[in-house]
């Protein structure tokens, strides 16, 4: 991708990044219960989730004025220009990755959590690896078991 492109898609990116990290920033503040008997701000379940939001609302704002100033607002959008853009090889490999996770969201809870995180891996693996099934499915499997055991064992959470 040469540098002019680049800058389009560092201003497409950056203003998305930014409307994703304000609507973290905004549910943190007015969805998540506070606690004020745990010590203040600090030590309320929102207070982690709200400084990542600001980050990435720093990072993003820095990527923005980083387009900018290599003209990246000046974008146009063409139905053809769309087109290559939606068929192209990233972009449907990230509608793959999310429509694993929201199939692995769905079935959280449905099934037990190690099958559940070994079909995943497993797809996963399958779908963007290059290896064969069988070595897929003893990687997933073994992850999946080791996830589970170090949760249940060392850390003492429980999954679902």
């Amino acid at each position: 991708m040469d540098e002019k492109h680049l800058a389009k898609a560092d201003f497409i990116t950056s203003i998305f990044l930014i409307l994703f990290s304000l609507l973290i920033m905004i549910y943190t503040v007015f969805k998540f219960p506070r606690f004020p008997e745990w010590g203040g701000i600090y030590s309320n379940p929102g207070f982690v989730p709200f400084l990542l939001g600001l980050t990435l609302f720093l990072m993003s704002s820095y990527l923005l004025t980083r387009s900018l100033r290599r003209q990246g607002h000046l974008v146009r959008i063409s139905r053809e220009g769309l087109g290559l853009f939606f068929r192209s090889t990233v972009v449907v490999r990230i509608f793959i990755c999310f429509g694993l996770f929201i199939l692995y969201y769905l079935l959280l809870g449905r099934i037990p959590f190690m099958i559940n995180t070994a079909l995943y891996l497993f797809l996963s693996i399958i779908i963007f690896g290059q290896g064969k099934w069988y070595i897929a499915l003893i990687i997933s499997a073994a992850t999946s078991l080791a996830v589970y055991l170090i949760f249940i064992r060392v850390f003492l959470v429980p999954l679902p």
